[in-house]
């Protein structure tokens, strides 16, 4: 008998949660949750969406229930995971996967505020956490690698759909039968379209994961609930195989989590290596009223995402975040970049704006092959002396050939740790360094839990 896609899925998944996690897998997991928990940090300094998590929750007020990050208040189970997902991803400080198949990719540092927030709830021990954030990562990487949606205007995010509840109906301890009708049931609810990253960028941008994660949970509930599902979810007549192009070997190599890309800047993965390479050119430059022109080269996949019409008039952060000319100018017009810098007033910056008009950005070849075992990028800035200085590189500082220490990636979080008092930061690191003697995460979740607005 032909055992269906969802069926190996459900025992991959048990499998996975229950396997034991060796040395080196658990300090590639521990770094990834603190480079995650500096994400979640940098995102809370984004008072103006923390307001709108803080309208919704008053929509229907709770006395009691489970804590929207930010807003010191209780929210719905369905509020908290929405909401504290899209924390994971607003600041874009996520890490990123790419499939060495067909090129897919995830960000697996999304399924972190996912399982902390799950945790919260539940009232899960550390070790428990770290298991779970296991599977994410896992799951993550073996639909990255399985499919890859964007190919015909599908979200990179619309698999999550299906990854997200099965870490939900992991965490609420679905069997394998449940696990594979809940499955059935995420499809049934739909999968996200590319559109969000097409054309003009909104901040929906850093919802659609969040917005898998709600389906994940009415899923993992209904199954459990023992509500059927569509049956043969992937493979049948109307499968959502038919949307993606299939890999038949889902579960001959499994993802090498070592091969994360972490960001050292909160844009879009594709800009990190423009964005070092401005970092580079900047200190050369002098006045920026002096370029005349900026051309960068750069690979396919980064100029078709990041360089489309729309990203030299981006009106939104996340429009911002994911435009390769504002990136790239921002860094040249003032020699560095930081978290506020795609939000106004410096967007709004009349020598920015002239600046952005001047990047012309084309996909080379040679760099188009190199992708994606490199990420190069190449920016020559002409002035108008005549005068030309050039910089290179082929990835950023961050890509596992040219790696983050642990000391950086602690870093990171203390520099978006938003408490000024006391050491804070040093204990929520010292709490992932030690998370498999955790009881629970009550103090892990605490500084979270705090009203920012």
């Amino acid at each position: 008998m032909t055992i269906l896609i969802e069926e190996k899925l459900s025992h991959f998944t048990l499998e996975t949660l229950h396997a034991e996690i060796d040395a080196k897998t658990t300090h590639i997991l521990k770094r990834n949750i603190i480079n995650s928990y500096a994400g979640i940090c940098g995102s809370m300094y984004d008072t103006e969406m923390l307001a709108k998590f803080d309208r919704m929750v008053d929509i229907a007020p709770l006395a009691s229930g489970l804590s929207v990050w930010g807003t010191g208040r209780p929210g719905t189970h369905a509020d908290a995971i929405f909401l504290n997902t899209i924390l994971g991803r607003r600041s874009d400080l996520l890490n990123t996967y790419f499939s060495p198949n067909d090129m897919g990719v995830a960000h697996p540092s999304d399924n972190v505020s996912l399982v902390l927030t799950l945790a919260d709830w539940l009232g899960t021990s550390g070790s428990d956490v770290l298991a779970l954030t296991h599977l994410a990562y896992m799951l993550a990487g073996v639909f990255s690698d399985y499919y890859f949606p964007e190919s015909i205007d599908y979200d990179h995010d619309a698999a999550a759909v299906f990854y997200t509840t099965l870490i939900i109906g992991c965490a609420l301890g679905l069997s394998a039968d449940e696990l594979t009708n809940a499955q059935r049931v995420a499809g049934g609810m739909g999968l996200d379209t590319n559109q969000s990253g097409l054309d003009r960028v909104t901040d929906w941008k850093h919802c659609t994961y969040a917005s898998c994660a709600l389906r994940g949970l009415f899923a993992a509930k209904l199954a459990k609930a023992g509500i059927d599902g569509p049956y043969e979810i992937y493979q049948g007549t109307a499968g959502v195989d038919r949307f993606f192009p299939h890999a038949e070997k889902m579960f001959d190599k499994m993802p090498d989590l070592g091969s994360v890309v972490f960001k050292r800047w909160p844009a879009l993965v594709f800009c990190q290596t423009p964005i070092d390479v401005a970092l580079d050119l900047a200190p050369k430059l002098g006045d920026p009223a002096s370029i005349k022109k900026i051309d960068v080269r750069t690979y396919e996949m980064c100029a078709s995402v990041a360089a489309v019409e729309a990203a030299w008039r981006p009106d939104s952060r996340a429009g911002r975040t994911h435009s390769f000319p504002y990136c790239v100018a921002a860094v040249l017009a003032k020699g560095s970049i930081a978290y506020q810098d795609f939000d106004p007033p410096y967007a709004e910056d009349p020598t920015l704006k002239e600046l952005i008009a001047k990047v012309a950005v084309t996909a080379d070849a040679s760099m188009t092959v190199a992708f994606p075992a490199k990420s190069p990028c190449s920016i020559t800035v002409t002035r108008s002396d005549g005068t030309v200085e050039t910089a290179s590189r082929d990835c950023p500082h961050g890509d596992p050939a040219d790696p983050l220490s642990d000391a950086e990636i602690e870093e990171k979080l203390r520099t978006y740790f938003f408490f000024a008092e006391g050491d804070k930061a040093s204990k929520v690191i010292d709490r992932i360094v030690h998370l498999e003697q955790l009881p629970n995460v009550n103090d892990l979740a605490a500084p979270l839990k705090r009203r920012r607005i």
